[in-house]
Order: C-alpha cells, then sequence, then structure tokens
C-alpha cells in the first residue's frame, strides 16, 4: 500500500496551491521589511507590491511553458525544444540552482533556529535534523508530499494568523506616510530584492507530469501567489509601521521581533515569536523537501535509470558540505545575494521566457 501511494504521484490543483503557499513564506519574509525599506524607505511596501505582480507575470509565462509539456518530464521537453545537449545543460543548471537554494535554506534555518528556538542545542544537530527529514519527505513522492502540506498548512496558517492580527494592534501608521515619497528608481529597487521571496517558482516547469487537471494550472499559482504576496504586502506594512523606516535596519528579523513583542491578551503565550516560528520552520521543510525531490529527479532523467531516492542520497551531502561553508550569517546572506542575481533570474525569468518564445515558433504543445 505505502509504494502505491508514494508512486500514484498525481496531485489536485489546491495541493499546488498549498505547496506554493509553504514554499513562498520563506525565511526571505522573516527580514523583508528590512531590505525593502533600505531602498525606499516608507515606501518600501511598494516595492513588494510591484515584486508581487512581476511575479504574477512569471506565473503566466512559467505555467504557460509547463502547459506546453503536459504528461512528460521537463528533461524531455528541454531536450526536444533546445535539443539535446542544450537541453541536459539546461538541467544541470536547474540541479544547481535547486541545491544551492536547499543550502543556503537549511543553513539559514538552523542558525535562526538556534538563535531563537534552541539556543543550548548543537547546531549540528538542527542542521541534519531538517536535511534528514527533508530528505526522507523527498524520498516518498509528489503525492505523499502534497498530503503532507495539507495537514501542515493547517497547523502553521491559524497561529499565523492569530499572531499577525495581534501583532497589527496599536500600531502608529503615520510612520507610512508621506505616500509615494520615494523616488521610483528606489521602489524599482525594492521590487527586486522583493521578487526573490517568491525563490522556487520556477519549480512550476518541473511539475507537468504530476498534475492532475494542468489546463487550470495558471489561474491555481497566481492565487496562490497573489494570496501570499497580498499577506507579504501588509506583514511588510505593518512591520515598518511598528518600528519606521530609520529603525528597521537595527533588527536583523524585524517580522519575527514584532511579533515576540505583541501584547497577547491574558499573556496566554509569553513568546508569541516561536508561534510564528512553526509556519517559518514548515516553509523552511517544504523549500527544502522540493528542491531535493525536483534535483534528484532531473538527476534521474539525465541518467536514465534507477528510482529518484538513489539520487536524493547523492544530493544530501552536497548540499550539507555547501550549506556549512560559509563562516556566519552575513556571509551567507551576501552569498545568496549573488546566488539570487544568477540563478535566481537565470531560472525564473529567462529560462522560461526562451522556452515559451522557442516553444512557440517550433509549436511544441503537449510534447
Amino acid at each position: 500500500m505505502t509504494n502505491n501511494f508514494a508512486l500514484n504521484d498525481k496531485i489536485s490543483l489546491r495541493q499546488v496551491q498549498i505547496l506554493l503557499i509553504l514554499g513562498i513564506f520563506g525565511f526571505g519574509v522573516t527580514s523583508l521589511p528590512r531590505r525593502v525599506a533600505e531602498f525606499a524607505g516608507q515606501d518600501g511596501w511598494l516595492g513588494v507590491l510591484l515584486a508581487t505582480l512581476t511575479a504574477l507575470v512569471l506565473v503566466w509565462i512559467i505555467t504557460n511553458v509547463t502547459k506546453m509539456h503536459t504528461g512528460i518530464t521537463f528533461y524531455d521537453f528541454a531536450c526536444k525544444t533546445l535539443t539535446r545537449p542544450v537541453g541536459v545543460v539546461v538541467c544541470l543548471f536547474l540541479i544547481a540552482r535547486l541545491v544551492l537554494l536547499a543550502a543556503f535554506n537549511l543553513r539559514i534555518f538552523a542558525e535562526i533556529t538556534q538563535s531563537i528556538l534552541l539556543p543550548t542545542t548543537p547546531f549540528w544537530i538542527v542542521f541534519a535534523a531538517m536535511l534528514v527529514l527533508a530528505g526522507f519527505g523527498a524520498s516518498k513522492g509528489m503525492e505523499a508530499r502534497a498530503r503532507l502540506a495539507e495537514i501542515l498548512i493547517l497547523i502553521a496558517l491559524v497561529p499565523l494568523i492569530i499572531v499577525f492580527v495581534i501583532s497589527s494592534r496599536d500600531i502608529d501608521f503615520t510612520n507610512l506616510l508621506p505616500i509615494f515619497n520615494a523616488p521610483l528608481e528606489n521602489v524599482g529597487r525594492a521590487g527586486y530584492a522583493a521578487l526573490f521571496a517568491f525563490n522556487g517558482l520556477d519549480m512550476l516547469l518541473l511539475i507537468s507530469p504530476f498534475l492532475a487537471r494542468p489546463k487550470k494550472l495558471t489561474k491555481s499559482a497566481g492565487g496562490a501567489v497573489l494570496t501570499m504576496g497580498g499577506l507579504m504586502v501588509a506583514i511588510t506594512a505593518v512591520t515598518i509601521a511598528r518600528f519606521g523606516a530609520g529603525n528597521i535596519a537595527r533588527h536583523t528579523w524585524p517580522v519575527l521581533r514584532m511579533m515576540d513583542t505583541a501584547a497577547m491578551p491574558g499573556a496566554i503565550i509569553d513568546r508569541q515569536g516561536a508561534l510564528i516560528m512553526t509556519f517559518w520552520i514548515i516553509s523552511a521543510y517544504a523549500i527544502i523537501n522540493a528542491a531535493l525531490f525536483f534535483s534528484s529527479l532531473l538527476l534521474k532523467n539525465i541518467v536514465g535509470k534507477g528510482n529518484h531516492s538513489r539520487y536524493i542520497i547523492i544530493c544530501l551531502p552536497i548540499i550539507a558540505i555547501i550549506a556549512a561553508l560559509p563562516d556566519n550569517l552575513t556571509q551567507v546572506y551576501n552569498y545568496f545575494s549573488r546566488y539570487n542575481n544568477i540563478f535566481g533570474v537565470g531560472a525564473m525569468v529567462i529560462l522560461p521566457i526562451i522556452l515559451l518564445i522557442i516553444g512557440k515558433i517550433r509549436g511544441v504543445k503537449n510534447a
């Protein structure tokens, strides 16, 4: 029964939305208000809005590419559309992108978790536990991942909404005035920085063989991005209003700081920041899990034999080594910024546009 469950691997559009929501709301949101405020001050939330609109355009492009290869793997589609040698190179590029994405998320997850929740727990235990759990989940197949996500989002979403609403009380929204004060160039730079809060949208390129109803993918994925984008705009605006654009730079993770200092009615929970961490930990798991799953599938497709689980075993130590290389969290963020400029833009923007144009020119449809 377990094998049949894992190998069925067909998921609904609702499950796609849940996986996207869990993947988008990652560690990037915890520092997002600080990063956009650096460029646009109190208008930083406009940068997040701009990033959301850009992400919706990217979803349209990516999902239209995905619908070109309904029922076959991205590897087969890339080889047919771009020629086999170029298709292999593209898949290797995506593997590198996914492995690095998992490594950076793993390191930042371990750093934040140890700092806020488990200060006395050895770093390597937090580090290894997440990597092993994500690898085990990835080995169980797409349907198992989707069904687990349906459970996890129920556990995580309610605490997120409760704490955010409470944190939004007694906020001085005059800190957001005057609106539209920042130059358009600065808002654009804030939007570019905020776009990488949507990291991983390109995984939609790889999801086609697992879709039960691929024709409505654009609407469903767009709905998930719009929902999370709206939430990130609200979180950013409230956080900037809470600390002020000039003071927010003093907080490494301002969202967690804001929620941790909010006054809960009756003091039911002393550290509600830990409560919001529940959602963030689940999201970090979802990102690392997805990166392991899709990178192992691409490796399997390139090699042409074996089960994807054996390729997860290959990816695990590589991710662990890369995640352990930076000396500190500041260095991790610097590396991650460079990574986004190369792999993030390449995978989420340039590659889908090229595939869509060439696919349309060559008349590729349901290859």
